[in-house]
């Protein structure tokens, strides 16, 4: 999903930023950059009614190459949103939610203005291929999360918390009894796509000649296609397939804001399945020796040794994890400098494995760069572990990126190169590493 180049609107389009180099005050800084994230996300605004009458109001990625929603770059939208009109941001969640099936399932991307084109639609995880309106995968299922976080920014709303408890608890009974069909906590998934993170390396020894930058992708998408896209059947029919540390991370997540925002207690329904899921995670995707969480591959389970940011993911999930090995995923990787500690963010894969590839490439580009979401959700663990100058310090790294490059689809680790597309709607969330709360 991710790559190339397109329109720009970045920092140094903004009349009241700082020359680039220059020795601003952080202040200074920091509104320069609140003032162009701002921008860039009215920049992406789409808002309209569909032929059938449906309204949406979303933000596109980055136009003109990721026009559609996608389900998790919504959600840090919405996030980001928060800060400078919390309507929005609750129009686009409203938006991703209306997008899904009455049975709770939401798709990963959204084609809300048109459908997807016939050069790209038979690459697209569509019941069709060509003519649909939405994805038959899904993606990191993170809506419940946002949603909570863009509750506590809605004083003028406060019917918001509330008013999707239903749909949302559908949406993850749908996850569960779709994706956990051994009933361990752990979800699967049927797509490197549905993780986010389509090409990653952690991918290649499972998909092998199906993955996503790869001709037999198609064939991926078509014999999905030819089941109905019914996920038990695929997972019981075919190898390639994942339990997704990252997509089980998020579920956990999602589960815990849920049962926060119906006032469950300890021992509430989505409360108990994130604790029970955050187990799962310790219990068998844990890798003591290497201190690392690994996915694990098809019918076997086999542990996938690839260390990805999505090994240290478990992070996310705070006191549900064991203090010990939060402290191991801190130390042991993200302060190490042959590891995650780069000069610029956190390299979406550790800088010591061989399929580590921090620079541009069009087709494949989880396979090192530096991404503002990763920086979002792991840099506050790191500052709870005790490490606060290494927190600030990634921070800082990652605003003067933005000053001098714009906000960039991700970020040279080494140097902080800004690549891909520009005007990259997630990146805005580094307003949230600057001004936490």
């Amino acid at each position: 999903m991710r790559g190339g180049e397109s329109g720009r609107a970045s920092v140094e389009g903004d009349a009241h930023a700082p020359a680039a180099g220059g020795d601003a005050p952080a202040h200074d800084r920091d509104a320069a950059i609140l003032a162009a994230a701002h921008a860039t996300l009215k920049a992406n605004w789409r808002e309209g009614r569909r032929r059938s009458g449906e309204h949406y109001a979303f933000t596109c990625p980055g136009a003109p190459r990721y026009r559609h929603l996608w389900h998790w770059d919504s959600c840090f939208h919405a996030i980001a949103w928060r800060r400078f009109d919390p309507a929005r941001a609750r129009a686009e969640l409203r938006t991703v939610l209306r997008a899904g099936r009455p049975d709770g399932f939401l798709p990963h991307t959204v084609f809300w203005d048109s459908p997807a084109r016939w050069r790209r639609a038979p690459l697209y995880a569509t019941r069709r291929v060509r003519g649909d309106w939405m994805t038959e995968t899904i993606g990191p299922p993170l809506l419940p999360f946002a949603w909570e976080i863009v509750a506590g920014a809605s004083p003028d709303d406060l019917g918001f918390a509330t008013e999707a408890l239903a749909p949302l608890a559908r949406h993850l009974d749908w996850l569960e009894h779709h994706r956990d069909p051994d009933g361990d906590g752990l979800l699967t998934i049927i797509a490197p796509d549905e993780s986010g993170l389509d090409d990653s390396p952690k991918y290649d020894p499972v998909f092998g000649r199906l993955c996503h930058d790869r001709a037999g992708y198609f064939w991926l998408m078509e014999r999905s296609r030819r089941l109905g896209w019914d996920s038990r059947a695929i997972i019981a029919r075919h190898a390639e397939h994942v339990e997704d540390v990252w997509v089980s991370v998020a579920y956990a997540m999602s589960c815990a804001a849920l049962g926060r925002l119906r006032g469950e207690g300890a021992d509430g329904r989505y409360t108990v399945r994130a604790a029970r899921t955050a187990a799962a995670l310790v219990d068998r995707c844990w890798d003591e020796r290497r201190g690392l969480f690994f996915d694990l591959a098809g019918p076997g389970e086999r542990p996938v040794p690839v260390s990805t940011w999505t090994a240290l993911a478990p992070l996310c999930l705070g006191d549900l994890i064991p203090v010990a090995i939060r402290a191991r995923l801190v130390e042991e990787h993200l302060l190490h400098p042959r590891r995650y500690a780069a000069p610029v963010g956190i390299p979406s894969v550790a800088m010591e494995e061989p399929t580590f590839r921090p620079g541009f490439d069009r087709w494949r580009a989880w396979r090192g760069p530096s991404w503002m979401n990763i920086a979002w959700l792991l840099v506050p663990h790191i500052a709870a572990a005790g490490h606060e100058p290494a927190a600030r310090r990634i921070a800082d790294r990652l605003a003067t990126a933005v000053l001098h490059e714009g906000f960039r689809e991700y970020y040279d680790p080494r140097h902080g190169r800004g690549l891909g597309v520009r005007g990259f709607g997630w990146s805005t969330l580094v307003t949230d590493l600057l001004l936490p709360g």
